[in-house]
């Protein structure tokens, strides 16, 4: 079994080297020089077994989505992805888990040029914790304040996969294996959307990503701009694989409104730049969908087929 040491030095090291890190791994800190034109934006999610993934889950899935939503964080403000550390509790030194987790770990890692600049390793129950870092010009970063009465309120991608995955992990959906493999895989391998992120920019001042359901998530936009909204439900987009799935319609919205873990973003969008929105999405083969509009009134408004939807649901909370 090996060491706290020659774990690090075998799975994580020789990731550390990029665009603005004086020192990486190797000594008490890392030491980084900011851009002085740039803005460094922070993010920090932790992962633990059996609260945000079953147990057994795919250590190379585990790897992968441990560091995207961090990177979908940065996205949310349009921030380009410099570096990250990683703080690892294992039950054991598990090589196999090692091995798969750090490939896809760096699998992402590596194709958003993030380097890898420090953590700690610890024994105890499954727990991953990262912390990324990423730079964005001044003054330049999207936020959740900055939405106005009239914009039109867009999501990129599909919804509803995490909802999905996560009702059909506990046993509360029937799914076919090869069903199940597919929700699976598309509920962790989730595409990142920084490059497009920072094109959006251009034309977009408010924005944050997908973590705790559509509309939680759009609140938080709401509160933090004091503005209010129509949300039209049943324009939520959602993937081709709902077609195969035995919910009504309804129940396939409301995974996507309140199942969470999709990591898009969602952003609001004067309509004078829609005509430039369109094009930043179709250069980047980005799907974007139009889901409702921000109003004066501080109400969150829900509509599914053109009626008020009043059903009570509650997104995704920690405590």
């Amino acid at each position: 079994m090996l060491g706290e040491f020659a774990l690090i030095k075998e799975f994580f090291s020789g990731h550390d080297k990029g665009r603005g890190i004086t020192l990486g791994i190797g000594d008490d800190c890392a030491l980084l020089a900011p851009d002085r034109n740039s803005e460094l934006a922070i993010t920090t999610d932790t992962l633990n077994e059996g609260i945000h993934f079953f147990k057994g889950e795919d250590p190379f899935y585990l790897g992968y989505k441990s560091l995207l939503v961090n990177i979908s964080d940065l996205a949310s403000m349009g921030a380009r992805p410099a570096f990250f550390t990683l703080s690892l509790t294992l039950p054991d030194s598990d090589e196999h888990f090692l091995r798969e987790f750090s490939r896809g770990l760096f699998s992402l890692a590596d194709k958003e040029k993030m380097a890898l600049i420090g953590g700690n390793t610890s024994k105890g129950p499954l727990s991953i914790t990262i912390s990324a870092y990423g730079y964005v010009a001044k003054g330049c970063a999207m936020r959740r304040d900055l939405a106005k009465p009239g914009d039109i309120i867009y999501v990129s991608g599909n919804l509803g996969m995490g909802g999905l995955f996560v009702k059909a992990g506990y046993h509360e959906l029937n799914l076919a294996s090869d069903l199940f493999s597919i929700v699976h895989k598309k509920a962790q391998l989730i595409p990142s959307r920084t490059v497009f992120a920072r094109a959006l920019r251009r034309v977009c001042r408010c924005a944050l990503d997908v973590s705790d359901g559509t509309v939680g998530d759009l609140r938080h936009i709401l509160e933090r701009s004091n503005v209010g909204a129509v949300l039209n439900l049943d324009k939520l987009p959602l993937d081709e694989i709902f077609d195969q799935v035995n919910l009504t319609a309804l129940e396939k919205v409301e995974l996507a409104a309140f199942g969470g873990c999709d990591y898009e973003l969602l952003f609001t969008i004067n309509p004078k730049k829609i005509s430039l929105l369109e094009k930043i999405a179709a250069c980047h083969r980005v799907k974007i969908t139009p889901i409702g509009v921000i109003t004066k009134d501080k109400n969150l408004n829900l509509l599914f087929e053109n009626k008020p939807y009043v059903k009570a649901n509650r997104p995704f909370e920690h405590f």
